[in-house]
């Protein structure tokens, strides 16, 4: 059975506003698109580049076609730019559409955290849960303290479900903490309180095995 077109309907939500300067300064998940958009962004000066240089200055047959193709990738490098930000979506409707679900601090480095959240793989959840383990690198988890431990609510953002709907499993999920999103520590207070003691206490008998996680197919582990 297909799963339904919004499933997040379904899913335990967590309501709150989104300070989208503080988002923007402290959530990784935007400084990766950025990464992205740059590396697009280069790539398609290089191709369009070589493209003009192989069909000005040489003008061959073989140049000609060589510049065709490079043209067509650097147009769809140029593309990447305006749809990769689209496709992530907006960062306060991704807050509000994904499961606000536990994560622990299982490992302390001087300029990475390491930390392992409790999520559901199921798509649609009237079919039945699948629970799992994921893990998140983070630089910086405002409103926290850097010890091991550490509860941290996320919200798991999911994607690439099958396209054919049979296996009711999501294939990528990344956890993104409530902190990314907001500097008011009664926010994340209260989406701590609204997580079940049971989930934190599954974390937590796990939250050694990050990683037994992090070498899992697409870094999901099930239980």
């Amino acid at each position: 059975m297909p799963a339904p077109q919004n499933p997040h309907t379904q899913y335990r939500l967590f309501d709150f506003d989104v300070d989208q300067s503080w988002a923007r300064k402290y959530n990784e998940k935007l400084g990766e698109i950025r990464r992205l958009q740059i590396a697009a962004a280069i790539l398609a000066v290089v191709c369009l580049g070589g493209a003009v240089v192989l069909g000005v200055v040489f003008g061959s047959v073989g140049a000609l076609m060589i510049a065709f193709v490079l043209g067509l990738f650097g147009l769809g490098c140029l593309a990447m730019i305006f749809y990769i930000p689209r496709k992530m979506g907006q960062i306060d409707r991704t807050y509000a559409t994904s499961e606000l679900v536990p994560a622990i601090v299982a490992n302390v480095h001087p300029h990475v955290l390491t930390l392992v959240a409790l999520v559901d793989q199921a798509v649609d959840r009237s079919a039945g849960s699948i629970p799992a383990l994921v893990t998140l690198s983070a630089q910086k988890l405002p409103g926290h303290d850097r010890k091991e431990g550490e509860r941290v609510p996320c919200v798991a953002v999911a994607g690439n479900r099958s396209a054919r709907g049979k296996d009711n499993a999501y294939q990528f999920i990344s956890p993104m903490p409530i902190a990314w999103g907001t500097s008011d520590k009664g926010v994340i207070k209260r989406a701590i309180k609204q997580i079940p003691t049971e989930e934190w206490d599954t974390v937590r008998r796990n939250v050694g095995r990050f990683e037994e996680i992090q070498k899992s197919p697409a870094g999901i582990l099930r239980l």
